[in-house]
C-alpha cells in the first residue's frame, strides 16, 4: 500500500510560569493512499468520447440535411432539430432509467427520429455522390447514436420484480401527493376568482362615491323612547353648609309637561346648522326641548349634598339612571348630573370597615 504525508494541526496546551493556555502545533501524517478506481476511469473516459463523437455527428448531419435543404440560415436551423430533437429524447429516457413501461416509449420516439435523420442524410449522400457516400454519411450518425443506446444499456439499473414494485409505489404517492397540492391550489384560485367577481358585482350595484340616491327613502331615526322618571322618595332634612361654588342656574324642564304644543324658538346658531336643500331628510334635533314658559321658570338651586339625597332616596334605581335621566330627575344640567353620578356611585362603596375603625 502506497502513502502519502501530510502536515496536519492539532491543539496542546503550552505552560509558563505555571499559567497554561492553548496553542496550536503541527505535526506529519502518513496517510495510506487509495487505489485507483479503474471503474470510475473508464466510465468517464467512455462518456468523454462519446460524447465527442455525438458533437461531430450532430455537425455532420446538420449540414447534410442544411445542403438538401437549398443551404441557406434557415436550412441549417431546420437541420439541426432532428438532432436536437434526439438529444432531448436521451435525456428523458435518462429520466424514467426507473419505470421500464416509460423507457420503451421514450427509446421508440428516439429511434423514429435517427431513422429520420438517417434518411436525410442518405439522400443527400446519394444526390451529391451516389449510393456509396450516402451509405457512409447516414452510418456516421447511427454509430454515433448506437453508443449513446449501448452506454445506457450498460449502466441502466437491473432491479428485481419486487423492487421495481416498491419504486412504483413509492412514485406513485409522491405523484398523489403532488396531484393533491395542485388540484387544492386551483380549486383556491377558483376560489379567489369568484370572491373578487362577487365582490366587483356588489360595488357596481352601489352609488359612487358622494353622490346621493334621490329614489331611496330617508331613514329618519325614531324618537327615543321617553324614560320614565322613578318614584321620588321625600329626602330627611339634613343641616349642610351652603354650597359656595358658584353654578349657572338650570332651567326645569317641568313646564315643558303643561304646554307640549309649543315649540322653541330658533335662534341664530340654530338657523346655520339647518340642512341643505338637497338633502333628503331633516336632521332630527336630540336636545331636550324646552317651551319659552317654561324658560322664564327658574328651579330653586339645590346643593349637591340635597342632589346626592335625593338619588340616595332611589335606593336601587338610580343605579339605572342615564345621565339624561338623571338630568330629569334633579332638574339640573347633564355636566352636573354626569358629575353627581359618579359622586353617587363612589358613595355606595362598601366603606363599614373604615367607619369602625374610626368610631373605635
Amino acid at each position: 500500500m502506497k502513502y502519502k504525508i501530510e502536515t496536519e494541526e492539532y491543539t496542546d496546551s503550552h505552560t509558563v510560569d505555571g499559567v497554561s493556555a492553548p496553542v496550536t502545533r503541527s505535526r506529519q501524517v502518513a496517510v495510506p493512499v487509495l487505489p485507483r478506481d479503474l471503474d470510475v476511469l473508464a466510465a468517464r473516459a467512455v462518456v468523454a468520447l462519446v460524447l465527442v463523437l455525438t458533437t461531430v455527428s450532430i455537425t455532420w448531419s446538420t449540414v447534410s440535411i442544411a445542403h438538401l435543404l437549398r443551404g441557406t440560415w434557415t436550412a441549417y436551423l431546420a437541420g439541426g432539430v432532428f438532432d436536437l430533437a434526439w438529444c432531448a429524447a436521451l435525456g428523458m429516457a435518462f429520466m424514467v432509467r426507473f419505470r421500464p413501461d416509460r423507457r420503451a416509449i421514450v427509446d421508440r420516439v428516439g429511434w423514429a427520429l435517427l431513422a429520420v435523420t438517417v434518411t436525410a442524410i442518405g439522400m443527400e449522400g446519394y444526390r451529391s455522390g451516389g449510393l456509396a457516400v450516402a451509405a457512409i454519411g447516414a452510418s456516421v450518425s447511427v454509430a454515433a447514436k448506437a453508443l449513446w443506446w449501448t452506454l445506457g444499456r450498460v449502466t441502466r439499473p437491473e432491479l428485481s420484480p419486487d423492487d421495481a414494485q416498491w419504486v412504483a409505489a413509492q412514485i406513485s404517492t409522491a405523484s398523489a401527493q403532488l396531484a393533491v397540492a395542485s388540484v387544492r391550489r386551483q380549486v383556491a384560485r377558483a376560489q379567489d376568482r369568484a370572491a373578487a367577481e362577487l365582490l366587483a358585482m356588489e360595488a357596481s350595484r352601489r352609488p359612487p362615491h358622494g353622490t346621493v340616491d334621490v329614489h331611496a327613502t330617508p331613514n329618519i331615526p325614531a324618537a327615543p323612547a321617553a324614560i320614565p322618571a322613578p318614584e321620588v322618595l321625600p329626602a330627611p332634612a339634613v343641616a349642610v353648609a351652603p354650597d359656595t361654588t358658584p353654578s349657572i342656574a338650570e332651567k326645569t324642564p317641568v313646564a315643558a309637561l303643561e304646554a307640549p304644543d309649543q315649540a322653541p324658538g330658533r335662534t341664530a346658531p340654530d338657523q346655520a346648522k339647518r340642512l341643505s336643500p338637497g338633502h333628503p331628510g331633516a336632521r332630527p334635533n336630540r336636545g331636550v326641548a324646552i317651551p319659552p314658559a317654561a324658560r322664564g321658570t327658574a328651579a330653586p338651586a339645590r346643593s349637591d349634598s340635597e342632589l346626592l339625597d335625593a338619588l340616595d332616596a332611589l335606593g336601587e334605581a338610580a343605579a339605572g339612571l342615564s345621565i339624561r335621566g338623571a338630568a330629569t330627575h334633579l332638574g339640573v344640567g347633564q355636566v352636573r348630573a354626569k358629575r353627581l353620578l359618579s359622586e353617587h356611585a363612589a358613595r355606595r362603596q362598601p366603606l363599614s370597615l373604615v367607619k369602625d375603625e374610626a368610631a373605635g
